[in-house]
C-alpha cells in the first residue's frame, strides 16, 4: 500500500471515530460537519466529504465498522449453539456478541450510545435497513432457535416480546457505556451481557398470562 493510500485511510478513521464520539456526547442532530472536521485534526472543511461522502454515508461507515466485528462474533456463536436444548444459549448468542465487541473497545467508548440513536431515528431508517444484512442471516438462524423453545403467542405478543429485547439491549448498553465514560471506571460487560441473557431469556420464554373472561 502507498504512503498516500495509507495516509487517506487514515484520515478517514479520524473522521469516523471523531464523529461517532461527538454524535454518542452531544446527539445526531447538535453535530457540524465542520465540528466533526475540527475534532479529527483536520484544517480542510472539505475533509469529510472528500474522505467519506454525504452524512448518511458517514453515519453508515461508523454502524458498518462496528456492525461487522459483532456479526463475525455471533456467526461463530449461533453456530456452536445451533443444537442446544437450553433457550439461554441461543440468546446468549444473540445477546454476548455485542457487549463483547463493546468490552473490545475499551473505556471510553462510544459505540452503544452512538448507535442506540441511530436505530432510533426515524429519518435513519435507511441507514439501519442498509447494515441490516449484514447480520441477518446469523441473527435470523439464532432468533429461529430461541423462538423454537417459545410457547405458541399470538403475533402481537410475539413482535412486542421481541421489541422489548431489541430496547432493553440497545439502551441498557448505551446506559452502562454513558456511566462508564462518565465515571472513568469500565464497565463489567461481561456482567451485562450474563444480565441482560438471562433476564430475556426468562421474559422471552415465559408463559402467556390469560386474563380471566379471555
Amino acid at each position: 500500500m502507498d504512503t498516500r493510500r495509507e495516509q487517506a485511510e487514515a484520515t478517514r478513521e479520524l473522521l469516523l471515530r471523531a464523529a461517532e464520539r461527538l454524535f454518542a456526547e452531544r446527539g445526531l442532530a447538535q453535530v457540524s460537519n465542520r465540528q466533526i472536521v475540527e475534532a479529527a485534526g483536520q484544517a480542510n472543511n472539505s475533509a469529510l466529504a472528500y474522505h467519506v461522502g454525504s452524512r448518511t454515508a458517514l453515519i453508515q461507515a461508523i454502524t458498518r465498522s462496528h456492525v461487522e466485528p459483532i456479526a463475525e462474533r455471533m456467526r461463530e456463536r449461533v453456530g456452536r449453539t445451533r443444537r442446544s436444548a437450553r433457550p439461554r444459549d441461543h440468546v446468549a448468542s444473540l445477546v454476548l456478541p455485542y457487549t463483547e465487541h463493546l468490552a473490545s473497545l475499551g473505556n471510553p467508548s462510544w459505540c452503544a450510545r452512538f448507535l442506540a440513536q441511530v436505530v432510533t431515528d426515524p429519518a435513519l431508517i435507511d441507514v439501519s435497513e442498509a447494515v441490516d444484512p449484514v447480520l441477518a442471516v446469523e441473527f435470523v438462524d439464532g432468533s429461529a432457535a430461541v423462538w423454537q423453545h417459545v410457547a405458541e403467542l399470538p403475533a402481537a405478543e410475539s413482535a412486542l416480546r421481541r421489541q422489548t429485547a431489541r430496547v432493553a439491549v440497545i439502551h441498557t448498553c448505551a446506559e452502562q457505556e454513558r456511566v462508564a465514560a462518565a465515571t472513568g471506571a469500565a464497565a463489567d460487560w461481561s456482567l451485562v451481557g450474563e444480565a441482560l441473557t438471562d433476564a430475556l431469556t426468562g421474559m422471552l420464554t415465559a408463559s402467556r398470562h390469560h386474563p380471566e373472561g379471555h
